[in-house]
């Protein structure tokens, strides 16, 4: 599919720089909360408590780091259709994540931004992850390369930037951290 017209190019560029930097974020707070995070990969990790143990805080900071990269690449290289199903399958794994937390661990901490989360599983956020997923769809369409023609220097720049959000959502959840109650086991 190929966005005609402005309007169209820009709702697909704009769901494509929203969720580039919503994963920016999410995973910078996330790094800052790899111990928080690393409780809630645990829900999820089949097998005995050692298992889950041992494994959960490797699998919290690749979860964490690989969002990061996907936000940080999908921002600064629009041109790259390769990264548009990479984003779209991470906004999957949010769906299916909230839709069994739900079942599963429904009350529980998400820990979708780190310390800075709130939010337990619940049929809410089953509702925003698939309003992801549904942004995520429509940034696949395509636009025409001339809207997405990026010179060396602004890739740059909004690298910059994503770095920046990053960084701020890292020192927000780090200081979220620092004052936040641990979860009960």
């Amino acid at each position: 599919m190929h966005a005609e017209g402005i309007f169209l190019q820009l709702a697909v560029l704009g769901c494509k720089a929203s969720l580039a930097v919503l994963l920016l974020a999410a995973g910078g707070a996330k790094l800052a909360d790899l111990a928080g995070f690393a409780s809630t990969v645990r829900l999820f990790v089949p097998g005995r408590l050692p298992r889950a143990l041992a494994i959960s805080p490797v699998l919290a900071a690749a979860i964490a780091a690989g969002e990061v990269l996907a936000g940080a690449a999908s921002l600064s290289m629009p041109a790259a259709g390769w990264l548009n199903p990479v984003v779209l399958a991470i906004c999957c794994c949010f769906a299916v994540a909230w839709t069994v937390g739900y079942v599963r661990h429904a009350g529980r901490a998400c820990r979708c931004f780190g310390a800075l989360s709130r939010q337990r599983f619940t049929v809410a956020g089953i509702g925003r992850a698939v309003g992801l997923t549904l942004a995520a769809a429509a940034a696949t369409a395509g636009v025409p390369q001339v809207s997405i023609e990026l010179s060396l220097l602004t890739r740059l720049g909004l690298l910059g930037g994503g770095a920046l959000v990053a960084m701020a959502a890292f020192s927000a959840a780090a200081a979220a951290g620092a004052r936040r109650e641990p979860e009960p086991a």
